[in-house]
């Protein structure tokens, strides 16, 4: 009974102590200044559309007293705010510590295919099929889509050709053969679809985009075992409208 009445006295100990040590420390974050600002960019090797001085510089825009001013004064959530109006930025996450660093971490959005409409300005869909536009600084080695393509609305979202579009290069990005094979997507004015391969000096029609899984298990199974024997160039087209099967044009 007395063993077990000085384990609970001891564990109150412990608790009142980590009170009194924990109140000591929110007393001198009040104190402490801002003394050093830290940008992390997340994903800088896939998009490199903002640098840490841009960053820096949308900090600046609040007119927030940061550096050398208390940590307790600076709204992180205002921040985050004011740093995720641009487009290019995803997410954002402002943190302070008790040494007096301020840490901006800021995530990229990462673009998937470049769309070049004919007579309009290109612009990029993200990997979240969000319309982001081009850059003077960067221009990522992705797929490109051009030809006969609607210019995004104003809310910004995907629509009906770019939906498609988006789905395509959607499936394309996690397929190692595929994302290889494939390095741009062209919209003729029937609004049919035509692919140009990276490997092989023919064209590929795929026609809409009804059942394009399938057709490209078609043009797969074409390359392997067709194109084993005859070789890439021997074809001039490969016509793969009709779901069940694969029409080739010689040269």
């Amino acid at each position: 009974m007395i063993k077990k009445i000085a384990k609970i006295i001891t564990w109150i100990g412990i608790a009142a102590w980590f009170v009194v040590v924990m109140g000591f420390v929110s007393g001198e974050s009040e104190e402490v200044l801002c003394n050093r600002i830290d940008v992390i960019l997340e994903d800088s090797l896939q998009s490199r559309f903002v640098t840490r001085n841009d960053v820096r510089r949308m900090v600046e825009d609040t007119d927030a007293q940061l550096q050398g001013y208390p940590l307790s004064q600076i709204n992180t959530r205002s921040l985050e705010e004011k740093i995720k109006e641009s487009q290019f930025i995803k997410n954002a996450e402002v943190s302070k510590d008790i040494s007096g660093r301020l840490e901006i971490r800021v995530e990229q959005r990462v673009p998937l295919v470049r769309i070049l409409p004919d007579g309009q300005r290109g612009f990029y869909l993200d990997t979240e099929g969000k319309v982001l536009p081009l850059s003077d600084r960067f221009t990522p080695l992705i797929m490109l889509a051009s030809g006969t393509i609607p210019s995004p609305g104003k809310s910004g979202n995907t629509k009906g050709r770019l939906e498609e579009i988006y789905q395509f290069c959607k499936f394309l990005e996690t397929d190692q053969f595929w994302s290889n094979q494939l390095v741009q997507i062209y919209v003729n004015r029937q609004g049919e679809y035509e692919l140009i391969p990276r490997v092989g000096a023919h064209q590929i029609l795929l026609g809409n985009m009804d059942q394009w899984k399938k057709k490209l298990r078609n043009l797969e199974l074409l390359y392997e075992q067709g194109f084993a024997k005859q070789g890439w160039n021997e074809y001039q087209t490969i016509n793969l409208k009709y779901t069940n099967q694969v029409i080739c044009t010689k040269r």
